[in-house]
């Protein structure tokens, strides 16, 4: 059978849903599919088409990008020519980054389309009124476009129960995962890692809050936790600047971007992760998944997806979100009691390698695949 998966952006770019979607193409090559891969990129003035991994990545132009949103007025006509030229069996579209999933469902006419979603809601903070008058006029066409959908992937229970109840019957839970589960059992590292994209669309990570829970343990407990910060982006200097007025500069490390190996290296070194987003915009965090893999405890805040995630003082350690002194206790907590940080990290461990790899979700997404053809 042939698929073409849709994305707003795809590899080289580094993301969660770029990470996903990714895994499923391969994991379908894998299994003896055809894959076919649309995607936006930026580095492109006119569609183009090239082979990776074994299949082929059609890359279309962007004209203009908002609020994370890769816009084209002929992306409709380019994916038209595309869907015509493949002659997919099915096509699998990843969202909510509006508009390519939209352009790519009216393209495909009988062409059955499921939609993975990845994101428990649209909104993000500091938009303004201006983009959340926006954001309600997109619901409207999204819900048009989740109708004429086949089928929907939901990428955790929280993301399935955020959508419409009229779409539970055809919604299915597809969770995000990671490509390996360490084998190894940690000895016990030191201080924290934080893993996220340092762009301004990416800010409600909640490295601002986590910054300001470093000087307040400080502060309150007498502590100066290490702070290893992974990722790379136009932010990443406003970061730095924080560093320096909240006079933490001796206690935080920015390493750039690291992915595969050389991250799980740096994320092994510490005692627990950080994952402290200030919205559920992230329907099943990789970054948290990535730890989890390598032995490490999480401290998140509970919000969104995750206190369905996270089992409490089990696999992690919840912390009401966007308070950052409620966080500085937490890290307090966790760093003073290595002991029961080793044994929630390999708690988490386990549970990855039981219920968060690829070949699992593969085997789920090809299963569902398979039941509409």
């Amino acid at each position: 059978m042939k698929v073409l998966i849709a994305t707003p952006y795809y590899h080289p770019r580094v993301g969660g849903l770029e990470n996903y979607s990714a895994a499923i193409a391969r994991g379908l090559r894998g299994r003896g599919w055809e894959v076919v891969v649309v995607c936006g990129d930026t580095r492109v003035r006119e569609v183009t088409c090239e082979s990776l991994d074994g299949y082929r990545v059609w890359r279309l132009p962007i004209w203009k990008i908002v609020s994370n949103t890769p816009l084209h007025p002929g992306w409709f006509g380019m994916v038209r020519r595309i869907i015509r030229t493949e002659q997919p069996d099915i096509v699998n579209a990843h969202t909510p980054v509006p508009y390519m999933v939209d352009m790519v469902t009216l393209a495909a006419g009988r062409v059955p389309v499921v939609v993975t979603y990845h994101a428990a809601t649209l909104f993000k903070p500091g938009g303004g009124l201006l983009m959340r008058f926006l954001t309600l006029a997109y619901q409207v066409i999204q819900s048009v476009t989740l109708t004429r959908t086949r089928a929907i992937i939901a990428v955790s229970p929280y993301v399935k129960s955020t959508l419409s109840k009229r779409l539970a019957d055809k919604t299915e839970v597809v969770p995000n995962a990671v490509s390996s589960v360490s084998t190894e059992h940690l000895s016990g590292g030191k201080g924290l890692v934080f893993v996220a994209n340092l762009e301004p669309t990416h800010s409600w990570k909640g490295l601002d809050l986590i910054l300001d829970s470093l000087a307040i343990a400080r502060d309150e407990y007498g502590i100066t936790p290490q702070l290893t910060i992974v990722g790379d982006g136009t932010d990443r200097s406003r970061y730095e600047q924080r560093v320096r007025e909240l006079d933490v500069e001796h206690s935080v490390r920015f390493t750039g971007l690291l992915v595969g190996p050389e991250r799980d290296q740096v994320v092994r070194q510490a005692a627990a992760q950080v994952v402290y987003p200030t919205t559920a915009n992230d329907g099943t965090p990789t970054a948290l998944l990535e730890g989890w893999a390598q032995g490490l405890p999480v401290i998140a805040s509970a919000i969104g997806p995750m206190p369905a995630l996270v089992d409490d003082h089990k696999t992690g350690v919840l912390v009401a979100p966007n308070n950052a002194t409620a966080l500085a206790a937490a890290i307090h907590e966790v760093l003073a009691n290595p002991a029961e940080a080793l044994a929630m990290g390999e708690a988490a461990r386990k549970l990855v390698a039981q219920e968060y790899t690829w070949p699992r979700q593969v085997e789920r997404t090809a299963q569902l695949l398979e039941a509409l053809l």
